[in-house]
């Protein structure tokens, strides 16, 4: 009877996804998912990467925009020169075969029109700082997938061991149990040996199951930079019921909508369209004001001078350098075109991936609570009917192998559903919205 109300015991508290805890365990740092993921989004080197990626992506914008805005130079030069006949050094503005000249020039110029070359390349790269802000939030959605699926990962090995060890615990008073049986006669000796048969396939399994978790640790701590915290910690345990996704249509839409992986592609066309611009600019003729003022002589004080103007720049044949620049980016709008097709079909298999799989976990829940009732109302019947003398020990220990299966097929699909859900979540793009910070 005790080894009944246990077994439900445990059953129960599995079923509510809180695992039992220690007073040790309690004392521990206890982390839930939402604040794993703020870990990681400080200290994943993907991430800090993806940002970086950014900063350089708005410095080229800054390039680019440059060549709206005046240009001052200076520039300063000193000379020693040396002429074998006095006479031109003389004409060139000094005594003798060898001199000094000093020049100083200050100089602005500033853009006036270009048929949009300058325009183009300004509009490319705010198109590409576009691109490389929505491939950050990509990175931060693969982010959140990987970390949350590891995160239930590692609460999944956690109840594998909890039923590892009870399974461990049961088969022990099971052979006390076949002992005293058989030392008063009851039983025969070969109760004792399969009782202790079955106590090492349980510790090994344990075994496994212990070292399973620390394996899933470390995956998750990979992701966060490292251990989470200094010390011991805890992941808190699931407290939602799992919930149904809404219409696949419905969710398919909403990823068209907010996947970055699609805004990604767009930007990438408008770039590449820009870049059209810009190339085409160079066919036709770029136009300039300038000035400069200068200080020269071959000794000091130096005489000033000063000129300004207009400059049109025209290259009139560049080896078909500039039809090859042109060809290039309508190459590349195509493809990019190309690329945002592709995924859109990726988006869509994805949702429809993700919302079966949800559905098939939901489903094998209902299945595995159904298997779980069974196992243990047979777990009674073999307990009892050994207790009594009418069963064997094979019977028992088939009952209770059925029973640490049972359990262990209903943790694997809760977790294979909260993983299939975060799946969703990506697919749909609404994982990383919550942390997503341009």
């Amino acid at each position: 009877m005790k080894l009944r109300v246990v077994f439900l015991f445990l059953a129960l508290a599995m079923l509510l996804g809180r695992p039992v805890s220690t007073p040790a365990a309690q004392a521990q740092t206890s982390l839930n998912l939402d604040q794993i993921l703020a870990i990681a989004v400080e200290r994943n080197p993907g991430l800090a990467q993806a940002d970086q990626q950014v900063r350089a992506a708005e410095a080229r914008v800054t390039q680019a925009v440059a060549g709206y805005l005046p240009q001052l130079s200076n520039k300063a030069i000193y000379n020693r020169n040396w002429y074998e006949s006095e006479a031109y050094a003389a004409a060139s503005g000094g005594s003798g075969n060898e001199f000094n000249t000093y020049q100083n020039t200050l100089s602005v110029s500033q853009y006036l029109y270009d048929f949009g070359a300058t325009s183009g390349q300004v509009d490319q790269s705010r198109f590409n700082l576009s691109s490389t802000r929505q491939q950050r939030f990509t990175t931060l959605a693969q982010l959140v997938q990987t970390v949350s699926k590891a995160y239930y990962d590692v609460l999944r090995k956690e109840e594998l061991v909890g039923v590892n060890q009870d399974s461990l615990r049961v088969q022990e008073a099971h052979l006390e149990q076949a002992r005293a049986l058989f030392e008063s006669g009851l039983k025969p000796k070969i109760d004792v040996t399969k009782g202790e048969a079955d106590r090492a396939k349980s510790r090994l399994n344990l075994i496994k199951a212990q070292y399973n978790l620390r394996t899933a640790r470390v995956t998750l701590e990979q992701q966060l930079g490292g251990p989470p915290v200094e010390g011991q910690y805890s992941l808190a345990p699931l407290a939602r019921y799992p919930r149904r996704p809404s219409d696949q249509d419905q969710l398919l839409g909403e990823a068209l909508k907010t996947r970055p992986e699609l805004a990604d592609a767009e930007a990438q066309i408008q770039a590449a369209e820009a870049s059209i611009v810009a190339a085409q600019g160079n066919y036709f003729p770029s136009l300039s004001l300038g000035a400069s003022y200068n200080w020269q002589n071959v000794e000091f004080p130096l005489l000033e001078s000063w000129q300004a103007g207009a400059t049109l720049n025209w290259a009139l044949f560049s080896g078909f350098k500039t039809q090859g620049q042109v060809n290039e980016a309508r190459a590349n709008r195509l493809r990019t075109k190309s690329l945002l097709r592709e995924r859109e079909l990726q988006v869509s298999k994805d949702v429809s991936s993700a919302y079966l799989s949800v559905n098939q976990a939901l489903e094998s829940i209902d299945s595995a609570r159904e298997g779980l009732r069974q196992a243990q109302e047979n777990m009674e019947l073999a307990e009892g009917r050994y207790r009594t003398g009418a069963g064997n020990a094979i019977e028992y220990s088939d009952a209770e192998l059925s029973l640490t299966q049972a359990r262990s097929d209903l943790i694997q699909s809760v977790y294979d559903y909260w993983q299939a859900l975060v799946d969703l979540d990506f697919a749909t793009g609404r994982g990383h919205q919550t942390l997503a910070k341009p």
